[in-house]
């Protein structure tokens, strides 16, 4: 056997799949699945429907969790693991991936979605007017502004195939190229394009693994993995596994996401339309009901809840990024390309939204007589906790996000039911702000309720972090 990790004239794989097993629910989609993708290479994998095709192409570009083997992927001059059975996830080199659905936002436009593609390589040493000219090979360039909700859906595809195939566009050393079905709702002119393409990818090194039925794409392939009734008719291959795992640190890669986030958000006034929203609804509700009664000494600690509720509810709302994600594979095109770590977090405007909706709930809602002088300072600062407890709800709920989003779906739904849970750690935080204007209490126990209810609103967020599937 070779070992990847000591050969030095022989170039490595650029990808390997070695004693791969995965299951989709209850049944065993792939076993003892051996392949290997090099330079110049074109596999194209063939069989029916179902037969598990998608599977292998999302697995190799390390997507789910193996019940035995392991993926590499070339990282410099050798192969270095990005996921194994054991529950190893490293972030692989700069790879194309174009997934069965789009895997871009309908918000995105279409040369932001290509121009994404090139960045998340960390690519510098490219032709500036690279992007153009494939853009206009593909008939986008006329599009390039437009978002992607108002093309096509042949349009919408060309636009996913042309973002998977950039990172070797525009690579001088060979990179791998991961596409599902990439002829899938093409023209004839497309898939013509598609194959001319492929060849030059090939003649320059790079390695292609295929998903299709496409008889055309089949035919420009230098190799063809048939399924033979449920098993894959492939040999196995002459590498062990490498020793060597992948990092894990995204690098620039994380800026870029976060920069694609706040984009759709303030193009789409994402937090404002729904976030904001919710809040304002409360507020209203709140405003329906008879309040007056409770605008008293007596009533303070209810009143506080009711004027922190908006903020709460502005929380539980997920964040625009996360129904960004949910469109089209987006998120799991994400999560291929950062092995599981995106760094999501709140939208910028989001503890803003929170903060408003606390100064509009101060302005519009009867206050009681505190028992101390309520003047800007105090007021200032119950705003700036409405934001706050806007953004450590939101983050538990990116969290749940991340962590459903990572289960198999029919596990996934029991993870919602603890949401009611967040009433404690609220109510925590509602009866220290009734503290914190009590002047006659020492400092610490006027604060000492909100540092609480803040501690189990982190403890959730770090617990869901911590859960993550082996």
């Amino acid at each position: 056997m070779l070992t990847p990790d000591v050969m030095v004239d022989i170039p490595p794989p650029l990808l390997l799949c070695k004693g791969v097993e995965v299951r989709r629910g209850l049944n065993t989609v792939l076993k003892e699945v051996d392949l290997t993708v090099d330079e110049g290479e074109i596999i194209a994998l063939v069989g029916p429907n179902g037969c598990g095709k998608s599977t292998l192409a999302e697995t190799a570009a390390g997507m789910h969790m193996m019940r035995a083997g392991s993926i590499s992927h070339r990282q410099g001059k050798t192969l270095a693991v990005i996921r194994n059975h054991l529950g190893h996830r490293g972030l692989s080199g700069p790879f194309g991936l174009a997934l069965q659905k789009d895997g871009a936002s309908g918000d995105e436009l279409v040369g932001e979605r290509l121009q994404v593609a090139i960045d998340m390589c960390e690519e510098t040493n490219y032709s500036s007017t690279a992007l153009q000219d494939e853009a206009e090979k593909w008939g986008l360039s006329h599009r390039l502004c437009d978002r992607i909700a108002w093309l096509s859906g042949g349009m919408a595809r060309r636009v996913s195939v042309l973002a998977g195939l950039l990172p070797a566009l525009i690579s001088q050393t060979p990179r791998l190229v991961i596409l599902d079905e990439p002829s899938s709702g093409i023209d004839r002119e497309g898939s013509r394009i598609l194959c001319k393409e492929l060849t030059a990818l090939a003649e320059k090194g790079h390695g292609v693994l295929v998903a299709t039925h496409n008889q055309n794409v089949i035919d420009v392939a230098t190799n063809t993995i048939e399924w033979v009734g449920e098993k894959l008719d492939a040999e196995s291959v002459e590498y062990n596994a490498p020793s060597t795992k992948a990092p894990t640190e995204l690098g620039a890669r994380a800026k870029t996401f976060r920069t694609w986030a706040n984009v759709l958000d303030y193009r789409t006034w994402g937090s404002v339309a729904a976030n904001g929203v919710a809040g304002v609804l409360t507020i209203l509700l709140i405003l329906a009901l008879s309040v007056d009664d409770i605008a008293s000494a007596e009533g303070a600690s209810w009143m506080m809840t009711l004027l922190s509720v908006p903020a709460f509810v502005a929380g539980l709302i997920p964040a625009s990024t996360l129904r960004h994600l949910d469109e089209q594979y987006c998120g799991r095109w994400w999560d291929a390309q950062s092995a599981g770590q995106l760094p999501i977090s709140p939208p910028q405007a989001l503890p803003l939204i929170g903060a408003g909706l606390t100064a509009i709930a101060l302005l519009t809602l009867p206050l009681p007589q505190w028992g101390s002088q309520v003047d800007g300072v105090i007021e200032l600062s119950l705003i700036t906790l409405g934001g706050l407890l806007t953004w450590l709800v939101s983050l538990i709920q990116i969290s749940q996000w991340r962590l459903v989003s990572s289960l198999e779906r029919s596990n996934a739904l029991l993870f919602s039911f603890f949401l009611p849970f967040l009433i404690y750690p609220f109510l925590l935080w509602t009866s220290g702000q009734v503290s914190m204007l009590d002047s006659e209490l020492e400092l610490f126990e006027r604060f000492s309720n909100i540092l609480a209810g803040a501690a189990v609103f982190i403890g959730i967020f770090l617990g869901l972090r911590l859960l993550r599937p082996s």
